[in-house]
C-alpha cells in the first residue's frame, strides 16, 4: 500500500482537518507498514513539550519478527490475571506493528515533577497518532492490565525506578471492509468556559 494515500480520504490541508479526521482503528490489513513512516512519526513524537527536556517517554518498536514475545507477555499476563489466554495472544496480534510506550520519570531532579513527565509523554502519544494519521495510517492506543503488565515491562526492559508502560499502540493500514466509526460531535461549547474580563 502507498504509504502516501490516506484510507479515510483526502490528505488533511489543516492541522485542524488532521486533528478531526484521526480515529482509533480497531481492523487493519495484514500489510507492513514502511519503516521510515513510522521513524517520521516518532520523530514527530519526541517534539512534544517538557519542562526541563527531561524526555521521559519511550518507544519500543515491535514488528512482525518479534510479535511472538508480546504474545507471549500478554499469555502471561492474562494467565495471571485469570483472563482469557487465547484472547489477549490475539489482542497480541491485531496489527502488523505495535509500539510499547513508557514514561520514565526523572527522578533526582527535585524541579521535575512526576505527573508533568506523564503529561509530557502524553503529548508525545498524540503527536505520533496524529502524526502517522497524516501518513494514512490507522493506530489505536491500548490500556489496561495486558498492555500495562509487568510482562510488557520486562519484555522491553523497562526496569528504571518509577518507569512504567503507558500503554500498546497498534499501527497499521485501516482495513476498508471495517469502516471507522464517525467520530461523534465534539461540542467544545459544553467543555469550554471562557473567564473574560468583566
Amino acid at each position: 500500500m502507498n504509504a502516501s494515500v490516506n484510507p479515510a480520504g483526502p490528505a488533511p490541508s489543516s492541522f485542524g482537518e488532521l486533528a478531526q479526521r484521526r480515529r482509533s482503528v480497531y481492523a487493519y490489513v495484514d500489510e507492513p507498514v514502511p519503516r521510515h513512516v513510522i521513524e517520521r512519526a516518532l520523530a514527530d513524537a519526541v517534539l512534544a513539550p517538557n519542562h526541563h527536556r527531561t524526555a521521559p517517554w519511550r518507544f519500543f518498536v515491535i514488528t512482525r519478527d518479534a510479535r511472538h514475545r508480546l504474545v507471549s507477555a500478554y499469555e502471561a499476563a492474562a494467565r495471571r490475571t485469570e483472563r482469557d489466554v487465547a484472547r489477549a495472544a490475539q489482542r497480541a496480534q491485531d496489527a502488523p506493528v505495535n509500539v510499547v510506550v513508557a514514561c520514565v520519570p526523572t527522578l533526582d531532579n527535585p524541579r521535575v515533577v512526576a505527573r508533568e513527565e506523564e503529561f509530557a509523554t502524553a503529548a508525545a502519544v498524540q503527536n505520533f497518532l496524529l502524526s502517522l494519521a497524516d501518513a494514512g495510517v490507522g493506530s489505536l492506543l491500548t490500556t489496561g492490565a495486558l498492555a500495562e503488565s509487568p510482562e510488557v515491562a520486562a519484555l522491553v526492559g523497562l526496569d528504571a525506578p518509577g518507569a512504567h508502560v503507558v500503554g500498546v499502540i497498534n499501527v497499521g493500514y485501516p482495513n476498508p471492509q471495517r469502516p471507522i466509526p464517525r467520530r461523534p460531535d465534539a461540542q467544545p461549547d459544553r467543555v469550554v468556559r471562557w473567564l473574560d474580563a468583566h
